[in-house]
């Protein structure tokens, strides 16, 4: 499976698997300077907005811990960033991967825990 797929199944499970009951504006959420959007789905929860960026995975990682502090949880598989954080009332969920010279950017806000 290409990482391109597999970043995109990824994407649809978590979109699939989380409660909706709010909308999101991505407008006044960080994103890379030479984004380049390529999904938005912000009706309701979980919110996604995925780009591609030229930034590399490391810079695209400092902007969002900038933004949104400490991740509450990180790891890398296969290449591909994971990191989780709490903005109350949403937890946010970005993961960043390479796609040939770019990089991918998902950025998903999650129904607050119950």
């Amino acid at each position: 499976m290409s990482k391109m797929k597999y970043a995109f199944l990824t994407a649809v499970f978590f979109f699939a698997t989380q409660p909706a009951y709010a909308t999101i504006d991505f407008s006044e959420w960080p994103q890379a300077d030479d984004a380049r959007e390529f999904a938005r789905l912000d009706d309701k929860l979980p919110a996604i907005l995925s780009y591609f960026s030229q930034h590399d995975q490391a810079e695209l990682a400092q902007l969002y811990r900038q933004a949104f502090g400490s991740p509450t949880y990180e790891t890398t598989r296969y290449g591909q960033l994971e990191m989780q954080f709490i903005q109350a009332p949403h937890r946010i969920r970005v993961i960043i991967s390479s796609q040939q010279d770019w990089q991918q950017v998902d950025l998903m806000v999650l129904a607050p825990e119950s």
